[in-house]
């Protein structure tokens, strides 16, 4: 199980601070994950569908999300061969 973060985007002047399971990483607003993908996997996109047409593409793996405030169930990497 490794620790992922999603880029919200969000600077720090263009918001009122953190809330729970948020943090300042690489100078925006980010939210952690945890889930069972290798730790060099690139985050493609969240969702709550593992079944998309993306999933069955090379080099992509879906994995279930867990210890994150997310809505989201799912995320979708791409990995090295």
């Amino acid at each position: 199980m490794n620790t992922f973060y999603f880029n919200t985007g969000v600077l720090p002047q263009n918001c009122n601070g953190l809330t729970k399971g948020q943090v300042w990483r690489g100078g925006t607003k980010q939210i952690p994950f945890d889930c069972d993908a290798p730790q060099d996997a690139k985050l493609m996109y969240l969702c709550n569908n593992p079944n998309l047409d993306t999933a069955k593409y090379p080099n992509v793996i879906v994995r279930e999300i867990f210890n994150t405030t997310m809505i989201s169930k799912y995320a979708y990497f791409r990995v090295k061969n």
